[in-house]
């Protein structure tokens, strides 16, 4: 707010002047006060209204401000100063519209007010009209060149409107009008961070928490810059700083939880958004991260409350109802999910996130605007990073409009685009699967049994992505004694605190060498221990997780008992919808045919290992093909290798009410087809380098 100097009153105008003095030295109750009785004695001070109605607003009071200003507005139509502060409080209220009025009666009744033109323009700006703004802010330079807070406010407007150099030119004015502003610094800041010249965006952050300590801005965007560099650790270390020096905002801690998340420490991302709730608990960007936080948890019930309560505060957050649209997809409810992601596209149609959710949430058809909608966002302007999911979103959109040739482009587009940003050391990778035939021999079996667990019975589904263990897992989840427990990392882990009582330098396998009774007896303990409770009624948790096949002979030493389920499914198809696939978990092999061919052989070489060594029966494989031409049998054989008694549902998987976070979440919703088998011969010659690759492991296929 800008107070003009006082105008004439009739009456009491030594009073009137003594206000403005008290208001002038910091002593706002008492200049309040004693407006305020000028106001009551006259009945009709425009100045003195407009007094107490600029203490309201520095007090935060913005509602009172406002109805006095319109009364000072009122009593003195003609001065534009009154215009223009009521013109900021109603932009501050959230009344675009009222502000926007207000404002350009500031300018009409001064068009040399530099003041009215940029509180004008800065409605006009929350407005969206970004080209009468940047001429407003213009017009106040071009009448006060001096006006920082107008080149700051032309500097975003520029950034808005895409125009980065000379959005920086105008920061840079800003600052050379007033060193000392931090606002401006910031802002400079954050252009120089998306132009990727993040030394001089610090240098600039670092300025601005220099003038101005308690302002938490530059914290979070110095903390933002520093996880563009990936140097995490100072990011951790700025944002702690920012928490310090405003406790009672909730941003740094909300920042914190993200770059905690983004780092895969769930526990402590939850409790730096605790923290940010405590001081605001309606703080809606939070409440949607914490949403994501417990979906990698797997509390997909309380994620959804926790979305749900975010957007009964927000309705329009796209972001939150995004998180709750995956999270219903993944708990079967497909219609629920679409409809957030409907409502997401609804209120912006260019949200190309909300656009790839709803694609993967239902079947496109060869009219449904959504290809064409991704047709356009491929391209466009967006940078190459950015491309990758809406390729491959288009690429799933094609497959289901039956236009394969096109969807295998596009798969093959975007997989090569995330394969340039990934590092992958296939020899290294390789070598783990040689190291671990090596070690596990009959013979290091043989010396090793009697070591386990007798009583246990878990249950492990291992294999390659994409062969249909999902579907295995559901049909036995469907059993009243068993339960899904889905990917878990809980014996990796396990084997993980082993490792490092040798001080991490030796590792699996060749840990295997060093692995005493009671640290085998302290695995089974920890992985019993990080075994999700059971539900009423069940026995067992099926472990998931599909690279445990390094682990198999280590599983049979653990626990002699345990059923292991190979899926197995054809070759060409297993890795052709690995490759279709833009995984959340960066299965680095997979987007490169020659890569994925030779990962799958020494895969599969592997699991023809176990079978050799291990005892006649130990593994059950089983072939998705099989399962898909006669489920029952498959269903039947399942059941009784688990030692259980045969439940109807089992046949019923796709009515089972649990979550699912893989890849084929949409298909084991409904019924069993058999349209993806012999999938990969809908693409053509386009796909023969794969076949190629995959060599004769791949005749039955050809």
């Amino acid at each position: 707010m800008s107070p003009a100097r006082p105008g004439p009153v009739l009456g009491s105008a030594q009073a009137l002047v003594q206000a403005w003095d008290l208001y002038r030295a910091g002593q706002w109750p008492a200049a309040e006060a004693l407006a305020r009785a000028v106001l009551e004695k006259t009945g009709a001070s425009a100045e003195a209204a407009h007094l107490v109605s600029v203490i309201l607003a520095q007090s935060a009071r913005l509602a009172e401000a406002a109805a006095f200003m319109e009364q000072a507005v009122a009593l003195d139509p003609g001065r534009s100063s009154y215009h223009s502060n009521l013109c900021e409080m109603r932009r501050q209220l959230g009344d675009l519209a009222g502000a926007i009025s207000a404002g350009r009666a500031a300018v009409a009744c001064d068009p040399a007010y530099a003041p009215g033109a940029n509180n004008l323009g800065i409605a006009l700006f929350e407005s969206g009209d970004l080209d009468e703004a940047i001429a407003l802010y213009r017009k106040a330079i071009a009448l006060k060149p001096a006006f920082a807070e107008a080149h700051n406010n032309l500097g975003n407007a520029l950034r808005a409107g895409k125009q980065p150099g000379e959005a920086i030119a105008a920061f840079k004015t800003a600052i050379a009008c007033r060193p000392h502003y931090a606002e401006a610094h910031n802002n400079l800041g954050n252009m120089l961070r998306e132009q990727q010249n993040f030394r001089e965006a610090d240098l600039a952050f670092q300025q601005a928490i220099a003038l101005k300590r308690d302002y938490v801005e530059p914290y979070t965007s110095l903390a933002l810059s520093l996880f563009d560099q990936q140097r995490s650790e100072e990011a951790f270390a700025v944002l702690a700083l920012a928490i310090s020096a405003a406790p009672d905002r909730p941003e740094p801690a909300f920042y914190l939880a993200q770059g905690l998340l983004q780092e895969r420490k769930a526990e402590g991302a939850r409790s730096a958004c605790q923290r940010a709730l405590r001081a605001n608990p309606d703080h809606v960007p939070t409440l949607t991260i914490l949403a994501r936080i417990l979906r990698e948890l797997e509390r997909v019930e309380d994620a959804i409350a926790i979305a749900r309560r975010a957007l009964d505060i927000d309705p329009d957050h796209l972001d939150a109802l995004n998180i709750l649209g995956l999270l219903l997809m993944e708990s079967g409810d497909l219609r629920g999910a679409r409809a957030q992601f409907e409502q997401a596209l609804r209120l912006d149609p260019g949200s190309l996130n909300s656009l790839i959710n709803l694609v993967s949430a239902r079947k496109v058809t060869r009219d449904d605007p959504c290809i064409g909608a991704l047709e356009d966002a491929v391209a466009g302007e967006a940078g190459e990073e950015a491309r990758i999911p809406l390729h491959f979103a288009l690429g799933k959109a094609y497959d289901d409009a039956g236009r394969h040739a096109d969807a295998l482009a596009q798969f093959m587009s975007g997989a090569r685009l995330k394969r340039a940003l990934l590092t992958y050391d296939e020899a290294a990778t390789h070598a783990i699967f040689d190291r671990v035939r090596t070690i596990f021999t009959r013979a290091f079996l043989a010396e090793r049994s009697g070591r386990g667990d007798p009583q246990a019975r878990p249950i492990f589904i291992v294999g390659m992505p994409r062969s249909g263990s999902t579907l295995v897992e559901q049909i036995l989840a469907s059993h009243a004694r068993i339960q899904g427990g889905g990917e878990m990392d809980h014996l990796h882990r396990a084997v993980g605190r082993i490792d490092q009582d040798f001080g991490g330098m030796v590792h699996y396998p060749e840990l295997m060498h060093l692995m005493e009774p009671d640290q085998m007896r302290d695995i089974i303990a920890t992985y019993g221990a990080s075994m999700p409770r059971l539900a009423p009624g069940r026995r067992v948790v099926i472990d998931k997780m599909l690279n445990n096949f390094f682990y198999v002979g280590l599983i049979h030493i653990l626990f002699p008992h345990a059923t292991i389920i190979h899926c197995r499914r054809d070759p060409v198809d297993t890795c052709i919808s690995c490759f279709s696939k833009l995984f959340r978990d960066d299965i680095h092999y997979s987007y490169d045919f020659g890569e994925l061919a030779r990962y799958y052989g020494k895969y599969a070489q592997l699991m023809e290992h176990w079978q050799h060594v291990l005892p006649a029966g130990a593994i059950l494989d089983v072939q998705y093909e099989e399962v898909v031409r006669d489920i029952e049998s498959a269903a039947r054989r399942l059941i009784q290798r688990c030692g259980e008694e045969w439940d109807p549902a089992c046949l019923r998987f796709h009515e089972t009410d649990r979550p699912i976070r893989t890849a084929s979440i949409t298909q084991v919703r409904e019924p069993l087809y058999a349209t993806s088998v012999g999938r990969w011969r809908r693409y053509g010659p386009a796909l023969q380098p794969l076949v190629d690759a995959l060599g004769p492991g791949s005749a039955s296929a050809r």
